[in-house]
């Protein structure tokens, strides 16, 4: 493993001293403003009735915070009120429909020739998770043998003394849970990656990663709608799309400029913004200088001698496997925290409430552990939604009947609800250690697009609960705060405080 200790600036020195992001030129934008003006007029909003007095989905129900605080209600109503759909329209989103049962959502992520996981309709870059059948196998190839389950058991010894040192500063009331969480995954993952940071880099490292998050597409699938956007947009963005044009320029000059065009389009549809995904660089413009800023962090870190992924990256630009843009793409979703971290903090969660079932793991860890993690990501799935784009409605589904679906319509599946199944799951609201038989929950999908990291967060939640059994009370310290604005799909907090002792 090579090690690089020291500041982050060690890693992106040349680039620090710039403050931020990118875009086209800047007669483009202001060319557009105008155009994207008129999708941002405020137009009323008619108020619906709770969806429990309903007998039909609003997009509301997908976006009101009250609701996304108690997702497993929500998730139990879906299978009360729908049973037996396959597909539920979602009014005041026209052409988006839910699917929520288990067989349902696993017979869609399964059906690629009927169901793109790609939201775009061209062909511009994307992330692994979302790539065609093609294209997926192509770039999976350079990184997948380093992270199966037995290539991962050999980071062992480095988690555990990350988690070690994180949850000393947890303990002491130096972090909340969500940067310990955060630490320790990205911790994992640079080790993986064959580097070892210290604690300052890694939080560089974080920030860069989660503004990544935040600007691009909805993971969950829908966003806040343009209109819902401050009268006054115009003015934020064009101040971070004035202060990333010298960075944006830099990042062109190192990466060349086919490859930053190439990684930078998704996040600068300029002149036709889509229906769908709303991304998020509208609501916050000020992140937009980060982006250059991170994919020259990551250019560098591809530089570092490793024997781990990187070499397989690196191999495969080599060989024209894959291109530079598309490694540096591929780099940021082998980076991405949130969704691991947000495991690690529903873990420490469920510690801290379930009592009853935390004293019971805590007494029998080798046979109980492995159990208590699964419920953990059951029913705390850190990703709960996933959309879909229906490309063609093949014989098996026209047989069946698909209650409106068609040809350009956005499926979202709620893995959430999907895990809480009562055609699969018993007593599927209740966190139970003695389940026996049951399908193996759809947390990190299922299929082509099953979580190459999966392995890596359960290490990792297996690392700290063996950990923190060694404290006799874990309990929670004043209000949490759950995600509200990054994505209504994913489930997890802002902050999280608790008491070790």
């Amino acid at each position: 493993m090579a090690v690089y200790t020291g500041h982050l600036g060690g890693i992106t020195e040349s680039v620090m001293q710039y403050n931020e992001l990118s875009g086209p030129a800047f007669v483009t934008f202001m060319f557009f403003a105008l155009l994207f003006a008129a999708l941002c007029s405020k137009t009323p909003t008619r108020s619906t009735p709770p969806y429990r007095d309903r007998d039909y989905l609003h997009i509301q129900d997908l976006l009101n915070p009250e609701v996304r605080k108690h997702h497993l209600d929500f998730n139990a109503h879906l299978h009360d009120r729908f049973e037996g759909k396959r597909f539920v329209e979602v009014r005041g989103e026209p052409g988006t429909f839910v699917a929520f049962s288990y067989a349902t959502c696993k017979e869609v992520m399964s059906d690629h020739a009927s169901f793109s996981s790609n939201p775009f309709k061209d062909d511009r870059l994307v992330a692994l998770n979302t790539m065609s059948k093609a294209d997926h196998a192509r770039v999976l190839k350079c990184v997948h043998k380093y992270y199966t389950q037995d290539a991962v058991q050999n980071l062992h010894g480095r988690v555990k003394e990350v988690i070690e040192k994180c949850t000393a500063d947890l303990s002491a009331g130096k972090v909340d849970v969500v940067c310990w969480a955060k630490r320790i995954h990205m911790s994992g993952t640079l080790a993986r990656l064959g580097l070892n940071l210290d604690w300052e880099a890694v939080d560089e490292i974080v920030k860069l990663n989660d503004a990544m998050v935040t600007l691009v597409a909805p993971l969950g699938g829908v966003g806040q709608r343009y209109s819902t956007l401050s009268r006054t947009w115009m003015l934020p963005f064009f101040s971070g799309l004035v202060r990333s044009i010298w960075p944006t320029l830099l990042m062109a000059w190192t990466l060349g400029l086919r490859c930053t065009w190439k990684i930078i389009r998704p996040d600068v549809t300029v002149l036709h913004p889509p229906p769908r995904p709303r991304m998020g660089l509208w609501w916050h413009p000020e992140l937009l200088p980060l982006v250059p800023r991170y994919f020259l962090s990551l250019h560098r870190i591809l530089q570092q001698d490793s024997d781990g992924p990187l070499s397989g990256i690196k191999q495969g630009i080599s060989n024209g496997d894959i291109s530079l843009a598309e490694a540096l793409t591929l780099m940021v979703q082998l980076m991405v925290n949130m969704t691991s971290a947000n495991a690690l903090c529903s873990l420490v969660f469920r510690l801290a409430t379930e009592k009853t079932a935390a004293k019971e793991v805590f007494a029998d860890l080798p046979s109980l552990g492995d159990a208590f993690i699964q419920e953990v990501l059951r029913l705390d799935a850190p990703l709960q939604r996933n959309p879909r784009r229906c490309v063609q409605v093949g014989p098996k589904w026209k047989a069946e009947g698909t209650e409106g679906v068609r040809v350009g319509s956005q499926i979202l599946l709620f893995l959430g609800a999907a895990n809480m199944d009562p055609a699969v799951f018993d007593g599927p609201q209740e966190f139970r250690l003695d389940r026996k038989g049951d399908q193996p929950a759809l947390t990190f999908g299922s299929g082509m697009h099953y979580c190459l990291g999966s392995s890596l967060v359960k290490l990792e939640m297996r690392l700290a609960l063996e950990h923190l059994k060694k404290f006799s009370s874990i309990e929670l310290s004043g209000d949490y705060e759950r995600l509200a604005d990054v994505d209504v799909g994913n489930w997890g907090f802002c902050h999280l405080g608790v008491r070790l002792k």
